[in-house]
């Protein structure tokens, strides 16, 4: 079952600051790319508009921490590795690496978690919901640092 997904990244001049260094916004979208893209690989989605509501998994906590600066154009590979599922919770550990001449090195890492949610058409409040059953049985955590 799946419990890690690997997305890789080129880094793009409006991931950029004024310096040519990712912004540290950046970082935070990598992540949530990563994420969809797991979901997309389980055949689901972090946002759907089904004929009653609509389901999202919006964010309750991210986290991501600088280790290295990470420039324009650089390519970076975004780890995803689930560290908590609850009924209607997943965590994510996240980390951040490129290739150097001496291998992979570690260039930034994360944490976010994400709370499956869902409104009826025409009404403003989300109400948190469990995760599907056809992703919840897709997914195992990862025990372990």
């Amino acid at each position: 079952m799946p419990s890690e997904f690997t997305f890789r990244r080129r880094v793009e001049f409006a991931d950029t600051d004024a310096a040519g260094l990712v912004h540290f916004t950046a970082l935070f979208r990598f992540m949530e790319e990563a994420e969809h893209a797991f979901y997309r690989s389980l055949g689901g989605a972090a946002f759907q508009w089904r004929e009653d509501r609509v389901v999202g998994m919006p964010r309750v906590a991210a986290s991501c921490e600088f280790l290295a600066p990470i420039g324009y154009g650089e390519e970076i590979v975004v780890h995803l590795v689930v560290r908590e599922k609850r009924a209607k919770v997943l965590r994510y550990d996240v980390g951040f690496s490129r290739d150097d001449e001496d291998g992979p090195a570690q260039v930034a890492s994360g944490s976010m978690t994400v709370v499956y949610a869902q409104r009826r058409h025409g009404e403003a409040a989300w109400a948190g919901a469990d995760l599907p059953p056809e992703l919840a049985r897709q997914i195992e955590v990862v025990e372990g640092g």
